[in-house]
């Protein structure tokens, strides 16, 4: 049953796609909300049910504050920007709270250094791209931000060396944090450093299928 609530969800989803493909914003203000609105239901219905209470409760508050940032990155003013970029950034602290019930593993530590690497290379190409269009009150929002998502991606990698998770569990995560991490990557270079063609529907395919997998990880 709860699979075929994440069905619906992944059905909202492509409408979202397809709305925004089509460049419809009616269709687009519909299904982008209800995309997660219909995720936060399937994940609210597995928590009585989910092994792990802790990250279940998280995980479904970072989905809130997720749902807030579709809603306020969707409205046509440029101002909701750092408004999106707040509840994005409450999101991502929800999440690692969820992966880090006890300290991280010393074993992943190692993980660290490619993904501190890659994300500091994005952050500097951000503050550049940044300083040169003069938006230089968005330089110190996106770099706590990226440093945040980084976090929540190492946290996820790190559940390979966490006993209590399971692999089908470990991959689910590990899935969903990694394309939640390339769809906002993909969002802050088309819109401070180099736009590229059809952009905003890479973002939109990668962040739902990352949250999917993300709930994916309480029905398994």
């Amino acid at each position: 049953m709860l699979m075929l609530w994440l069905g619906f969800a992944l059905g909202c989803a492509a409408m979202d796609w397809l709305a925004v493909a089509r460049a419809d914003k009616r269709l687009e203000y519909i299904f982008k909300p209800a995309t997660m609105l219909v995720v936060i239901l399937a994940a609210g219905l597995a928590l009585p049910h989910a092994p792990n209470a802790w990250f279940a409760q998280f995980l479904i508050l970072g989905f809130i504050f997720s749902l807030a940032g579709d809603i306020f990155l969707m409205l046509p003013n440029p101002r909701y920007f750092l408004f999106g970029l707040v509840a994005f950034l409450a999101g991502h602290i929800a999440y690692i709270i969820a992966l880090n019930p006890t300290v991280p593993p010393l074993e992943a530590l190692w993980l660290a250094l490619p993904i501190a690497l890659v994300g500091a290379w994005l952050m500097w190409q951000l503050w550049r791209a940044l300083r040169a269009s003069k938006q230089d009150s968005l330089r110190a929002p996106v770099v706590v931000y990226g440093i945040a998502i980084s976090v929540m991606l190492w946290s996820a990698w790190a559940t390979l060396y966490r006993a209590d998770w399971s692999a089908p569990q470990r991959a689910c995560v590990i899935v969903g944090a990694t394309l939640f991490f390339i769809s906002d990557a993909m969002l802050a270079w088309n819109r401070f450093v180099k736009p590229f063609a059809a952009a905003k529907l890479a973002v939109i395919i990668t962040y739902h299928l990352g949250q999917i997998a993300l709930a994916l990880t309480l029905m398994v």
